[in-house]
């Protein structure tokens, strides 16, 4: 028995003790992101515009949720440092005050964004049919900005707590829902008109509902009403509502200014023409799709971040962070031997074989851009990761701050030497590739002074 207890001692903060967490809501994750991946598969045999379309409408939709994503994100360091503090009344408490967040802001967000993305569109003078085809599926995607705080409430609350299964079952259900209703809404099938992109995003908003069923149904359930008292009547507690917005909004702010910044960038890319706006949405949405691991090994970190911490416990805060960063960068080596070994075989996937004459030069772009993402993959995974450490432990005004004026200095050198050298769309990447190299160098910096280690959230 006393062996048994000392191995588990010696697990904690270990590669061990972090994967089991990290593929549950990495599983979450993906099965998420492959409700867009196929849409964009889908809608790749529809034409160029289609393709190039979901890229900017998903990214402005995704834009107008990142204040709740960021504010809500914090319930998982929050959770993590209330559960590993004994004190599990809070974490509820968490949970009730980021319900009554979403239910206040998030019907704001979609009738202002409704109304002004016709603006920001045209702003970069898109070609009529892309400007077409961005508008009519961001539209009906822009609802999401309701249904996902919804259900990140309740799926970051088991992630605070480690019962991570139960989101990824959830997710799994959605995606499984998603891809049948997508296909027959865009290509017409079984009697139902043909939707094309309005029915991939009409498919995405409604198999987006059955994750909040199954999540509301199990935060209730017998088994997490006697563990957590979940059931715990609604109250208003300004104290802990103030400490989400105190900390979660530094990294809502961060997310939305960075976004805006990579969707100031994206959109430049697109001002060059359609093939250069096809090749850079299916560089990105391999981007995307590998990206997925990073995000979950960083919540998670975060999550054991948070609890460790919460238990006065720096050291394993540490280890833990260190055990992340090799899972991170060993996934990205693996990555970066892909990219360059499958190059022509992953942007050619997204080119209908009858339309192969017409899409050369987006392969002749897409193949140089990913290639060239081969140079950056690493310093993106120790980006994303140190910002999971950082963040659980509070450290999110400094992230805040570093992140979107590196940014946004990168975004807008880019449209400048664009618009002023006619710098081609290859240079335009390498540019990029250099703001993440920066990005990751200089989290590193901030995490090994080891500053972080001393801040609580909870302590006041």
């Amino acid at each position: 028995m006393y062996k048994s207890s000392n191995d588990a001692k010696n697990l904690q903060g270990s590669v061990i003790e972090l994967i089991p967490i990290a593929l549950p809501i990495f599983f979450s994750q993906a099965i998420d992101v492959a409700m867009v991946f196929v849409d964009r598969y889908f809608l790749a045999q529809l034409g160029k515009e289609e393709l190039a379309a979901t890229l900017s409408g998903g990214l402005l939709t995704y834009l107008i949720t990142t204040l709740m994503f960021g504010i809500l994100g914090q319930i998982i360091s929050l959770v993590g440092q209330y559960i590993g503090a004994k004190q599990p009344k809070e974490a509820i408490k968490t949970v009730h005050q980021g319900l009554l967040l979403t239910v206040l802001v998030t019907p704001c967000i979609f009738l202002l964004s409704y109304f002004f993305s016709p603006k920001l569109f045209l702003l970069f003078g898109h070609e009529n049919d892309l400007y077409q085809n961005e508008l009519k599926y961001f539209h009906i995607l822009s609802l999401t900005v309701i249904t996902t705080p919804l259900r990140l409430v309740f799926a970051n609350f088991f992630i605070g707590i480690g019962k991570t299964s139960i989101v990824t079952i959830a997710s799994l259900l959605g995606v499984l829902l998603n891809i049948p209703i997508s296909y027959i809404l865009v290509f017409g099938k079984h009697g139902f008109p043909k939707l094309g992109i309005e029915g991939a995003a009409t498919g995405t908003i409604l198999s987006s509902v059955l994750p909040i069923i199954i999540l509301t149904i199990q935060f209730y359930s017998k088994r997490y009403r006697t563990d957590y008292n979940t059931a715990t009547k609604f109250r208003f507690q300004c104290a802990i509502l103030t400490k989400l917005i105190r900390y979660g909004l530094p990294s809502g702010i961060e997310m939305l200014v960075n976004l805006s910044g990579f969707l100031f960038f994206t959109m430049t890319m697109y001002s060059y023409s359609s093939d250069v706006a096809a090749s850079t949405t299916i560089v990105l949405n391999w981007d995307m799709v590998c990206f997925i691991p990073l995000l979950g090994i960083s919540q998670a970190v975060s999550g054991q971040v948070g609890k460790y911490l919460g238990e006065r416990n720096k050291d394993l805060a540490l280890k833990s962070s260190w055990s992340a960063l090799k899972i991170g960068w060993i996934y990205s080596f693996f990555i970066t031997i892909v990219y360059f070994t499958f190059t022509n075989s992953l942007v050619n996937l997204f080119i209908s074989g009858e339309e192969f004459s017409s899409y050369k030069k987006v392969v002749y772009y897409g193949t140089i851009m990913l290639k060239i993402s081969c140079a950056y993959f690493i310093f993106d995974s120790t980006y994303s990761i140190l910002g999971g450490i950082l963040k659980g432990s509070g450290d999110t005004i400094w992230t805040m701050i570093m992140s979107s004026s590196i940014m946004w200095t990168f975004a807008i050198l880019i449209f400048f030497l664009k618009n002023q050298f006619s710098i081609s769309p290859i240079l335009s990447w390498i540019v990029l590739t250099c703001m993440v190299l920066t990005l990751g160098i200089v989290y590193m910096v901030r995490f090994l002074r080891k500053k972080w280690l001393l801040r609580l959230m909870i302590k006041d």
